[in-house]
């Protein structure tokens, strides 16, 4: 590192630029408050001249009105007047006058000299005279003479108070310049510290950062100086050194991370290829060779081999290799050596050799060997590598397993449900025919021929009806449930029974929005198979209507309706076989079988459920 990386920034500063603007913040305001606070102030002496100059020049007219009134012989009005003119003398707007007379002489301003000669004036010449002269004849000459010099004295004093005013306004404009001239220069100091103390230091950051942004890392700042601007110069041209030597050393470390996530990207390629071929290829045709060959790709040189084996065999049902060496595989038909009977969870390490289990709950499916030539173990990457795909291989063999097991289950059920069919019908059919052929060997043995053909009757119809069972058991086990669900099955089977039948079969379906489990689907539809038959063989109607729907509490309600003569007073006789299927499979889905005869004619056969997406 260059030497300007070993420099320490100052930590106190002689010449701060927060000082700068403070100092330029509190002169402006500082001038500003003294300007308003000195205006004001003069405003405030000025205030009442106005009304002073407006004062003193009524009491012209008063005099006037003095002198109108003795004219006119009218002493009263002369006397108000008088009295009215002295107390305008002593206003209140006339009391700092008085005040000032009460002072030396020498101290007496302009206006308070005039203001004293004529107070003076009035209080001691004419005022005296004009009363003296209401007790006698006035001399109208005298009075206006007398009146006339009051009136002159009145008018000088009236200019002085506006010549008062008018020099107060003009020290208010003086003043006011004055703050002008003084804010103008201290504002162009101001400027000037901030242009060159602040400004010109921001701007050189300022160019200095773009050049940097740019790729040139190595800008300067050159800002001299004892102050914030020169600590953030010095740490700006330390960082601009810091960021040249990380960049150094910046593509070396780009090339790596770019190397490594080409290798991760081709990872999680490899593992979504793997995991949509496990998806959609069927468990029995999954090839695990092509797995096998792409996983040896992905990482390298490595020889791998997948064994396979049964829960308790002790030999490989699979072996897979890689680059095509299966001649080469393992020769060991022992699989108990590749099994770790501590926790067979975990890889085994073996010198040059890692296998890796494949594993799903506690059941071990088999193992991957990889086969290295390194002097150490294989990176971490490509164990994990090997780690996921074992994992899903385990869930693809996991699922087959499980698919059989319910395969077989299903089986199981199916044929449980058909051997109970058949009890419940072919079986007591023919034992209903055995005893009508024990009869008919009675009555041949007995050579009472007369009673056989009742006997034959019976045993014809009893054929007839054990054939029909027959069919309908076929036809029932030919029902499958294929992609499109209970839907396509229910609309097959509407199709089927409207083609063995004069009368009109219609669907309502409405539980397009409510998955049903396939055990529940198959009780549905062998539900609505026994009831269409019923309605088309013993209800003689025109119209048979069949409706799923889903409630609002819920649960699931499936109707069968037709439109003919009705169910007798014991319905148990009319199908036994197809009622007790009925029945029990309602039982199985939770719910109960409900015939009711409809109020417009025909029969109505209900039944409700919850199926069991709906209980969670």
């Amino acid at each position: 590192m260059n030497e300007s990386l070993n420099e320490r920034p100052p930590t106190r500063f002689n010449r701060s630029v927060m000082s700068y603007i403070t100092l330029s913040l509190a002169a402006i305001i500082g001038i500003t408050l003294i300007s308003i606070f000195i205006s004001f102030w003069v405003t405030e002496l000025a205030d009442k001249d106005a009304q002073a100059i407006n004062l003193s020049g009524s009491m012209r007219m008063q005099t006037y009105h003095i002198g109108l009134a003795m004219e006119r012989g009218q002493p009263d009005q002369a006397i108000k007047a008088i009295e009215k003119l002295h107390h305008t003398w002593n206003h209140s707007l006339f009391s700092q006058q008085h005040a000032l007379l009460l002072e030396p002489k020498s101290t007496h301003s302009a206006l308070t000299r005039f203001f004293s000669v004529a107070y003076s004036n009035w209080l001691s010449n004419t005022k005296p005279a004009l009363i003296a002269m209401l007790d006698s004849t006035p001399n109208i000459v005298d009075t206006e003479h007398l009146l006339e010099n009051q009136v002159l004295l009145t008018d000088a004093l009236v200019t002085q108070f506006q010549k008062d005013a008018e020099r107060k306004i003009m020290n208010l404009r003086s003043f006011q310049l004055l703050v002008l001239l003084i804010t103008v220069l201290v504002g162009s100091l101001i400027f000037y510290l901030l242009k060159h103390r602040i400004e010109k230091p921001l701007t050189q950051l300022t160019e200095t950062a773009e050049k940097i942004g740019e790729g040139d890392y190595q800008q300067r700042v050159d800002v001299s100086g004892n102050d914030e601007l020169t600590l953030l110069a010095t740490t700006f041209n330390r960082m601009s050194d810091s960021i040249a030597e990380s960049y150094s050393q910046l593509e070396e470390r780009v090339e790596a991370r770019t190397k490594e996530l080409q290798q991760n990207n081709i990872t999680l390629d490899f593992l979504f290829n793997t995991a949509r071929t496990i998806l959609e290829s069927p468990s029995d045709t999954l090839d695990f060779h092509a797995i096998i060959e792409d996983l040896a790709q992905v990482l390298g040189d490595h020889r791998l081999e997948l064994c396979l084996f049964t829960e308790h065999g002790g030999q490989p049902y699979m072996q897979v290799g890689s680059h095509n060496d299966d001649g080469e595989l393992c020769e060991k038909k022992n699989c108990f050596d590749c099994r770790n009977p501590a926790n067979f969870k975990q890889p085994i390490n073996l010198p040059g050799e890692k296998r890796i289990p494949i594993v799903m709950g506690d059941r071990q499916y088999g193992i991957i060997d990889v086969q290295y030539t390194a002097l150490h173990n294989i990176p971490e990457w490509q164990h994990s590598l090997v780690q996921s795909v074992a994992n899903q291989l385990a869930i693809a063999l996991s699922m087959a397993q499980q698919k059989d097991r319910e395969n077989r289950f299903v089986m199981l059920s199916e044929r449980t449900v058909i051997a109970r069919e058949l009890h419940d019908s072919l079986a007591q059919s023919l034992s209903y025919l055995q005893i009508q052929v024990t009869r008919l060997q009675k009555s041949h043995d007995k050579n009472k021929f007369e009673l056989q053909q009742p006997i034959i009757d019976e045993l014809r119809e009893g054929l007839s009806a054990a054939y029909r069972q027959l069919r309908e058991l076929l036809t029932t086990f030919r029902l499958k449930m294929d992609d499109g669900g209970l839907h396509t099955a229910l609309q097959s089977t509407v199709t089927q029974l409207s083609e063995r039948s004069d009368m009109s079969v219609q669907l309502d379906y409405r539980l397009t929005d409510l998955p049903l489990t396939p055990s529940e689907e198959i009780h549905l539809l062998q539900i609505v198979r026994e009831a269409g038959q019923n309605a088309i063989h013993h209800s003689k109607g025109d119209n048979v209507l069949i409706r799923l729907q889903h409630n609002r509490d819920k649960s699931v309600t499936l109707l069968v309706e037709d439109d003919g003569v009705g169910i007798p007073d014991t319905p148990e006789k009319l199908n036994h076989y197809g009622l007790a299927i009925m029945n029990e499979r309602s039982r199985n889905l939770g719910g109960a079988i409900e015939i009711q005869p409809r109020k417009e004619g025909g029969t109505r056969v209900g039944f409700t459920f919850i199926p069991s997406v709906q209980r969670l």
